[in-house]
């Protein structure tokens, strides 16, 4: 197991290039979508601020399959915007792991979309998103990294 988590470390570090921005979250409302013998499929509105080489506030979709063995999947929709005024929409999926009772960490990879000329180059750009959740504070944090 041990063996494993390194390998992970190392696919994980070996795709991570420039930090773009972190992010901190909360937690609006969460929605259980189904619940069946595989795990819990829920919902989850965030809207929070990231500050780096992008600054302003974020809402977000979270659709996440919890699944009984403490692992799950996600897929997230986001909108933000940036002080300067300027939107990015973002979309992306991965995968996360419980640590704890009520926290876990997730990863995955993210897209990017925007009109300002100012942001084009995101346009091309894949991001690789680390991060860690909390379900009793409704708080998460991450660092969203260019991926090389």
């Amino acid at each position: 197991m041990v063996e494993r988590s390194r390998n992970m470390q190392a696919q994980a570090s070996m795709q991570k290039g420039e930090l773009l921005y972190e992010l901190h979250a909360k937690n609006v409302s969460t929605t259980i979508k189904d619940i069946g013998p595989n795990g819990i499929q829920l919902e989850m509105n965030d809207r929070g601020e990231f500050s780096g080489k992008l600054h302003g506030n974020h809402i977000d979709t979270v659709t996440v399959n919890q699944k009984t063995d403490g692992t799950n999947e996600w897929q997230l929709k986001s909108i933000m915007n940036t002080k300067d005024g300027d939107m990015v929409v973002v979309w992306g999926s991965g995968k996360g792991r419980m640590s704890g009772p009520t926290t876990g960490n997730w990863e995955g990879e993210l897209h990017f979309m925007t009109q300002s000329p100012k942001l084009s180059w995101l346009n091309n750009s894949t991001g690789w998103a680390e991060g860690q959740g909390n379900m009793a504070t409704g708080e998460s944090h991450g660092k969203i990294y260019a991926k090389k």
